[in-house]
């Protein structure tokens, strides 16, 4: 049999061996554990200037859109003020201060104004202001853009007698017609219709929701 002395001798010296086995793959752990950490770090080195550019694209982005919407509006805008410079000519026309050459330097050569096109335009158009003297348009709202050069609003107009309006205002000779009456029943807007250059194409009294042409 083996002595005592030197069983324990040997347990002790395995002990040793295997403590010492430890020690050494948890060095190799922690080394691989720096190596990898380095190379990471090292790796991410090169990704900050990533989310710079993807900051300038989303704030590239968001300005083209603020871009596109301030357009929009002031597309919208410039109708607005076509509209309500039509209104202005036609009114200046009918009182008297000026002739109606206002409503037609508007027009495209190719107008349909109110059904009047060509030759017919301006011999028709004239002929209208002189049976409805005083001829006199107001907004009962606001021009509204309803599509791509496409603008209309309520209005009512009002003339001297000529047996043609819905009722007196009160003064015996002065006729009024409404686009929206409800004890008609009436609901019509005047729709204009501008081109890319900003000329009228087309004016017509329709149905508020009557479709686009």
């Amino acid at each position: 049999m083996i002595p005592y002395n030197i069983m324990i001798e040997v347990e002790i010296k395995m002990v040793n061996i295997l403590a010492a086995l430890v020690l050494l793959l948890s060095a190799m752990f922690r080394s691989t554990l720096a190596f990898q950490t380095s190379k990471i770090r090292s790796s991410s080195s090169f990704h900050p200037i990533l989310p710079q550019m993807l900051k300038r694209r989303l704030y590239s982005t968001s300005n083209n859109s603020d871009s596109d919407r301030e357009s929009i509006s002031s597309d919208d805008a410039e109708l607005v003020n076509l509209a309500k410079s039509f209104i202005i000519n036609k009114n200046a026309a009918g009182s008297g201060e000026s002739t109606l050459d206002g409503v037609f330097d508007m027009c495209s050569p190719a107008v349909d104004l109110y059904g009047l096109k060509g030759d017919d335009v301006r011999p028709g158009f004239t002929s209208f202001f002189e049976s409805h003297g005083g001829l006199h348009h107001e907004l009962l709202e606001e021009p509204s853009v309803v599509g791509s050069g496409v603008v209309q609003y309520p209005f009512i107009k009002r003339w001297q007698s000529s047996g043609e309006g819905d009722e007196s205002d009160g003064g015996g000779n002065i006729m009024v017609w409404k686009s929206i009456d409800p004890t008609k029943p009436r609901n019509k807007v005047e729709r204009l219709c501008f081109d890319a250059e900003s000329k009228l194409v087309k004016v017509s009294v329709v149905e508020v929701d009557a479709s686009l042409d």
